[in-house]
């Protein structure tokens, strides 16, 4: 089923990042939408710490210049992939369900209302724009959800900034062509 070939393509393509330790060590509090994905893991895998040590435990590294361990980062992913929403108690499916879709503290201007709106619900493309590798475990994490509960790929503040970027960059003749 095409729900399941897109959370083995997440799953696959989070085996190619051992980034997740260096993207937490450069900030000393990291950007919420990627705070809420570490999280959501640590609920999943019945986990306790902040993000850096949620991070050590995904990665087996205490620092960004560690020496990679592949084999702890594989089991990390191999439990993951075992892991089910259904067979969370109700309690951690409904922090994890909180963590993935509630609203953050992360600042967007709205063009429409001249404004900016503090808070956004967690979103994938706002995922995206923090970590390659935290947007494919929030994917994978998105996915586990049952069908009317995940979370939006972007907002509507987004999709409507891009297609104007994108009107005006076609207008200049700036746009790629479709392939």
């Amino acid at each position: 089923d095409g729900a399941e070939m897109k959370r083995k393509a997440h799953l696959k393509e989070l085996s190619r990042f051992d980034e997740f330790n260096f993207y937490i060590s450069e900030y000393f509090d990291p950007p919420a939408p990627a705070a809420n994905v570490l999280d959501a893991v640590a609920v999943l895998m019945g986990w306790s710490g902040d993000a850096k040590q949620i991070v050590t435990k995904i990665t087996g590294q205490r620092h960004t210049d560690d020496e990679l361990h592949t084999g702890h980062f594989q089991r990390f992913l191999r439990d993951l992939g075992a892991k089910r929403f259904a067979d969370l108690p109700e309690a951690e499916q409904a922090q994890l369900l909180g963590k993935l879709t509630e609203r953050i503290a992360w600042p967007k201007f709205d063009e429409e209302q001249q404004d900016y709106t503090e808070v956004t619900p967690m979103n994938s493309y706002d995922v995206l724009k923090c970590s390659q590798a935290c947007f494919h475990l929030f994917e994978w994490l998105a996915s586990l959800l049952p069908e009317g509960t995940r979370p939006p790929r972007q907002i509507h503040i987004d999709i409507r900034a891009y297609h104007e970027k994108e009107a005006e960059l076609r207008r200049k003749g700036m746009w790629p062509e479709d392939p």
